[in-house]
């Protein structure tokens, strides 16, 4: 008896181990979840409208001791019915030859990477090529107009509450208008320009609302191009970005 009483606490015991290697291969083998694909955030002039999409290509400058980082990167979305709020496919997306990722909410995008920390190099081509599906024409665009002026901006920016700030970017040339953006702690301040303005005055009052803390400053230079393709009409958008991340604002 006492023989058989070991063997069986012997054959639970394996039984538990089994029962315990095979609950970990099923928690090992469970797939992932599939991370989300989407797009970058982008600012868009407030003149778009009544279009059935939109093209961008995007350079954005960034300095880090001194250097200038230029990225260069690429977006694209088109609608159904020129609603903005049911977007649809457009086959195979490309921007000077690259092809664009297509996220989850069918925005198209190409970003830098590992292997190409600049992203597109825009000179004098931006050509925009699309396979086309029944709601979007075969697209194959060439401007051959290049991009406008990139905005200077500082590397470090330090505003206070107590006083005026004035912001200078340098040149808006060779674009349409410019969107100044800083992004505060606790709001944003925004304002569109005309080309012809270089320089802008955020008053203490706009300041404080931003709160205090880390901010970032964007100067968008933005060349709108629209352009009727078939039956569909879109809007082709050049924007160069002089993007400020290390803003402090004081008391």
């Amino acid at each position: 008896m006492k023989k058989y009483f070991c063997m069986n606490k012997k054959i639970i015991l394996a039984c538990c181990i089994i029962g315990v290697l095979g609950f970990q291969n099923c928690k090992d083998d469970k797939d992932p979840e599939p991370t989300p694909i989407t797009a970058p955030i982008v600012t868009l002039p407030t003149s778009i409208k009544n279009v059935d999409g939109i093209l961008m290509a995007i350079s954005t400058s960034t300095k880090a001791s001194g250097i200038e980082l230029i990225v260069g990167s690429a977006q694209a979305v088109f609608f159904k019915n020129k609603n903005p709020l049911i977007k649809v496919e457009a086959g195979t997306v490309k921007i000077n030859m690259k092809t664009c990722t297509r996220s989850d909410d069918s925005l198209y995008f190409y970003t830098a990477s590992a292997t190409e920390p600049t992203g597109i190099v825009y000179k004098s081509q931006i050509l925009w090529q699309t396979t086309g599906t029944a709601d979007v024409p075969l697209i194959n665009d060439n401007d051959g107009g290049g991009m406008p002026n990139m905005p200077t901006v500082p590397e470090f920016l330090n505003m206070s509450i107590t006083q005026d700030k004035l912001i200078n970017w340098v040149s808006s040339y060779g674009g349409d208008s410019t969107i100044f953006i800083i992004k505060g702690p606790l709001a944003t301040y925004k304002r569109t320009f005309n080309n012809t303005i270089s320089s802008h005055t955020v008053t203490l009052a706009e300041i404080a609302k931003l709160g205090k803390g880390a901010a970032t400053l964007q100067i968008i230079n933005y060349k709108l191009i629209s352009k009727t393709l078939g039956t569909k009409s879109y809007a082709f958008l050049k924007q160069m970005i002089g993007n400020c991340t290390k803003v402090t604002i004081t008391p």
